[in-house]
Formats: structure tokens, C-alpha cells, sequence
């Protein structure tokens, strides 16, 4: 199938831009006419690798604007909209870029007769996998509205969430800059003159100011290489994490972190039970839930987890039996899919647990930034209090070799 660019003007004489696909510029010329737009350009499209365009495969969604998007086209479907007309009356408001285009490309291959499911299928970069199902499932069970309710929910959960996380570590990431540009400053401009004086009258030393204008020595001198050992070892460990064995590693590594690897559990807690109960709710079976799940859920020792108890379960074994086998689910979670497993109520209550679940993490993004506070105060204070002691102990044995060379 051949590329062509058009540009055309529909009966309200607003211009659409995009690209379309068909076997010959006959045939798209025949598509776009049939629909009764006028055609202002339609020419072959070729693609030219600019940097910009270079770029742009690397550009997404703003989440807001998505997210916003999902709740517009669910409420217009709630009222009885057609799916064209929405997403014709939602395209002209939309900010983004990428997403006005990705709309732009969805209308036209349902006025071809594709489905919503289909048509947002060809669109990876914005539509994840488990968006495509979850909507594809709508559509088999004729709730599309609906479902698309559900999903503009947990997108809107999802993304206070992130916000959260991104919020409890900014602190830390903030301190441990400030503390690394201080040492910085400190090793290549304040040692450096106190070297000078110390050398100058001839004192002798203490081990914690060799320290310190060794350290400054070897970080003047040799920067180069200091600068290619960190950058070695941050590509080391970028390829190792992106290996199978790497993530596995360093995910579960981050789960046993002080302080933020409780806040992670909880959150990978809150994602899985909302979007679980999600699924459910909209008619997904719980093996092809697990499954979707897995691949979204963040981390990858709680997604290996997950499609262990999904080969169990598709076995016939109880999803809560083999939860409680797992070490990484609290008895508070294996409790709920039990009691939802017994009462036929498991999407209910798996929301219900969600919610628990987000004013924990509230509460723990407070306490993470009440209790990190003062642990790298005193970080601080050790790094100034080594300073000190380098720079001033000389002092004494300064003071001593002036007082020699007045005597004599």
C-alpha cells in the first residue's frame, strides 16, 4: 500500500491534513471524492529522515490531553453520539499534535469500515496493548461507552499515581544533587587554595586533609577518567537492566530500597487491583486480564509473578491459593480475591482495595519527604564535618610552625 498526502476541505469548509494509504493516488483521489470533501492536494508521500522527523518518533502523548480525550469521546458515545460524528467535533480542539493526527488517521480508516478497535491498533505510540483489549472487549459485548468510561478512569488514576511516585522522589533527587554540586564546588575550587597554604608554611598534615586534597588532586587531574568510569558504569547498567535478567534484578533490588521500596509496592499494589477490577467489569476474563496486566504493571519481578499465577489459574488452582504463595502480595490482597472469589464480587472489591491502597500512598509520599529529611541532614552535616576537620586541624599544626619561626 502506497503513502499519499492530502489536504482537503470537508462541508463545513475546514481543512483536514494527514496521510492516507491505498493502493494507487487513483483510488485515494476515488476515496476522498466519495466522501464528498474537496480535495485541495493529494500527492505521494515521502518521507524525509530530517531531524525533526527523527525526533518525532520519539515524541508522546501528553497524558492530560489523552487522557482528557478518552472522557470526551466515552461521554459523546454515552449520549448517543456516532463515532464519527465525535471524533470529528473532538479533532478540531485537540492541542497535541501527535494525538490530532493519530485522530485524524482513526477517522478515516473507520469511514473505510474499520472498527474503533481496528483503527487504534494501527497507532501503538499512543493506544498501549492493554487500551486495545480493553476496548476490543467493549466492543464484543457492546459497551463500548462504558468501557471507555472505565478506561479514561484508570487513565486519570494512573496518571495521579505516576504523579505521586515522581513527587516522593524528587526530594531525595534533589538532595542528592545539591550534595554532590557542594562537594563538587568544595574538591575543585576551596581545597585547592588551602593546599596552597598548608604546602606553603611547611605544617605537617592529619590523615582527613591528605584525604581531602587527594581526593581534589585526583578529580583536577583526572576528570576525564572520572567522567568515563561513570559513564561506563551507567551503560553497563542501562544494558543490564534492559536485559530480561537485568530488570528482573534491579526491579526487585528497588523494592527492598529504604523508604521507597514500601511507597513502590503500594503503588504496584494500587495499578493491579484497579486495573484488574477495571477488566473485569468490562467483561475481560480474569486469564486474559492477568495476561494484559503483566505486561503494563511496571515491574518486571511482579510481572513475572503475575503470569506464574495465570498459568496456575488457567490449571484450575484458586487466584487467591496462589497469591498467597507469592511473597510480594500483603494478606490484605490475597484476603479481598479470596472473599471476592467466594461472593462473585472480585471487580468490586479489587477497586475497593485500589482505593485503600491510593490514600496509602498519600500518606507515605508525606512521611517518605518527613522521615528523608533528616537523614540527609545529617549526610550533610558528616560531609561538612569532614570538611572541617580537613581544613581547620591543619590549622593547629599551622599556628605551631608560625610560632617556631618567630622564636627562632
Amino acid at each position: 500500500m502506497a503513502k499519499f498526502h492530502y489536504i482537503i476541505q470537508d462541508k463545513d469548509e475546514k481543512k483536514l491534513e494527514g496521510i492516507l494509504e491505498a493502493p494507487t493516488e487513483e483510488k485515494a483521489h476515488l476515496f476522498l471524492a466519495e466522501r464528498q470533501y474537496a480535495i485541495l492536494e493529494l500527492k505521494p508521500y515521502r518521507q524525509v529522515r530530517s531531524l525533526q522527523a527523527w525526533l518525532d518518533q520519539f515524541a508522546k502523548v501528553n497524558p492530560t490531553g489523552f487522557n482528557f480525550f478518552v472522557r470526551q469521546i466515552a461521554t459523546l458515545l454515552k449520549a448517543g453520539v456516532p463515532m464519527l460524528t465525535a471524533l470529528k467535533t473532538l479533532q478540531d480542539g485537540i492541542k497535541d499534535p501527535l494525538l490530532k493526527q493519530t485522530v485524524q488517521d482513526i477517522y478515516l480508516d473507520i469511514e473505510k469500515g474499520s472498527g474503533f478497535s481496528e483503527a487504534i491498533a494501527r497507532h501503538p505510540r499512543v493506544f498501549n496493548y492493554f487500551f486495545i483489549a480493553t476496548v476490543r472487549s467493549g466492543e464484543a459485548i457492546g459497551e463500548l461507552d462504558s468501557v471507555l468510561l472505565r478506561l479514561a478512569e484508570i487513565l486519570e488514576k494512573d496518571y495521579e499515581l505516576n504523579s505521586k511516585i515522581k513527587a516522593a522522589l524528587r526530594y531525595p533527587i534533589l538532595a542528592f544533587s545539591v550534595m554532590g554540586l557542594a562537594f563538587l564546588i568544595t574538591t575543585l575550587f576551596i581545597i585547592p587554595r588551602f593546599k596552597t597554604l598548608f604546602t606553603g608554611f611547611g605544617a605537617e598534615l592529619p590523615l582527613p586533609t591528605r584525604i581531602l586534597m587527594g581526593t581534589s588532586d585526583a578529580v583536577r587531574q583526572y576528570w576525564y577518567i572520572v567522567l568515563l568510569i561513570l559513564a561506563a558504569a551507567a551503560i553497563a547498567v542501562y544494558k543490564h537492566y534492559h536485559t530480561e535478567k537485568g530488570r528482573l534484578f534491579w526491579d526487585g533490588k528497588l523494592l527492598r530500597v529504604w523508604l521507597i521500596g514500601p511507597f513502590m509496592t503500594h503503588a504496584i499494589f494500587s495499578r493491579f487491583t484497579r486495573m484488574l477490577g477495571m477488566m473485569l467489569k468490562s467483561g475481560v476474563n480474569i486469564l486474559q486480564g492477568l495476561e494484559l496486566i503483566a505486561e503494563i504493571v511496571g515491574n518486571a519481578v511482579m510481572r513475572e509473578t503475575i503470569l506464574r499465577i495465570r498459568e496456575r489459574v488457567s490449571q484450575g488452582s484458586s487466584m487467591a491459593e496462589q497469591m498467597s504463595h507469592e511473597k510480594i502480595f500483603s494478606p490484605i490482597v490475597v484476603q479481598i480475591v479470596r472473599v471476592g472469589e467466594e461472593s462473585g464480587k472480585m471487580d468490586d472489591l479489587l477497586l475497593q482495595i485500589s482505593n485503600y491502597y491510593d490514600s496509602e500512598l498519600d500518606l507515605m509520599a508525606k512521611n517518605i519527604e518527613a522521615l528523608i529529611e533528616p537523614f540527609f541532614i545529617l549526610m550533610l552535616a558528616a560531609l561538612v564535618l569532614i570538611m572541617a576537620l580537613g581544613i581547620f586541624l591543619p590549622m593547629w599544626n599551622l599556628y605551631g610552625v608560625v610560632i617556631q619561626q618567630a622564636q627562632s
